[in-house]
């Protein structure tokens, strides 16, 4: 089950149920519906808001648009439904209080626009939110397809800053193509584990969690935790908890991205 996954169409794509063309394609009728009906630009918020909420009236579901265009069939749109009211379930099920933390860690996290300093706050609670020995990051370079080390943290961390994991190699090779998240008990035993790394920080990884990384829609990256401290492996617990904060962080990520963009462009202006 792809619990990073909250919308629809993100389960039925991961799936391989539709492609992405399909899911954008899907994604660009149902934004046309939104343009049609809030198109007027001098409106107040008062007005904006009314206007849309009558026009959100006529917009088809995603669901109905990919039936309609022969992409999905309504036991296939029933079957992934039935999955995201199990995550409902799931989510309701988590601990209120480990379930605030990750809110207020999010919070905090998005208190800043300096991006090493959200970088560096994303390591710091990943450990926590998991109790893990270690975290790291890796973003996606969108030229290459390869992931690019960030900021780690545990035991020799140093020696990872701006490793690069070719695309599709290891668990998160594996996590970025899937998009979906993994979780090992015993990386040994694993065929996705990529031994290089252990043997670059001779740190012996022996449970991991890896999740992928989206802000809206995008792609961006994966987190990664290692060696849980006061139990053997990580839970589905933790992959939850960990899939809610990395979305957080994601969004984190990019407006620090987006604010030193703006920055950078005033300076040269």
């Amino acid at each position: 089950m792809n619990i990073n996954s909250h919308l629809l169409g993100d389960h039925l794509k991961s799936m391989g149920i539709i492609s992405g063309k399909q899911l954008e394609e899907a994604l660009q009728i149902q934004q046309g519906f939104f343009s049609d009906s809030i198109s007027e630009s001098h409106m107040n918020r008062a007005e904006l808001i009314t206007k849309s909420r009558r026009g959100s009236k006529d917009v088809p579901m995603l669901g109905q648009i990919l039936l309609e265009k022969g992409y999905i069939t309504k036991d296939m749109l029933d079957s992934v439904l039935a999955i995201q009211n199990c995550q409902v379930r799931e989510l309701r099920l988590l601990s209120s209080e480990k379930l605030a933390l990750v809110i207020q860690i999010g919070f905090i996290i998005n208190s800043t626009v300096n991006l090493i300093d959200v970088l560096s706050l994303i390591m710091k609670y990943a450990n926590i939110v998991t109790d893990a020995m270690a975290s790291t990051l890796m973003l996606l370079d969108d030229n290459t397809g390869e992931l690019v080390f960030s900021i780690p943290t545990g035991p020799n961390a140093d020696e990872l800053k701006d490793i690069r994991i070719p695309s599709g190699v290891g668990v998160a090779g594996w996590v970025a193509k899937n998009q979906q998240y993994v979780l090992i008990e015993d990386a040994r035993k694993d065929p996705r584990f990529y031994q290089g790394i252990d043997d670059m920080t001779s740190v012996e990884t022996k449970s991991l969690l890896c999740v992928p990384m989206r802000s809206k829609r995008k792609f961006i990256g994966v987190l990664e935790v290692i060696n849980k401290n006061e139990s053997p492996c990580f839970t589905e617990d933790d992959a939850l908890l960990l899939s809610i904060f990395s979305h957080q962080a994601a969004i984190a990520i990019e407006n620090a991205m987006l604010f030193n963009s703006i920055e950078t462009h005033r300076d040269t202006v």
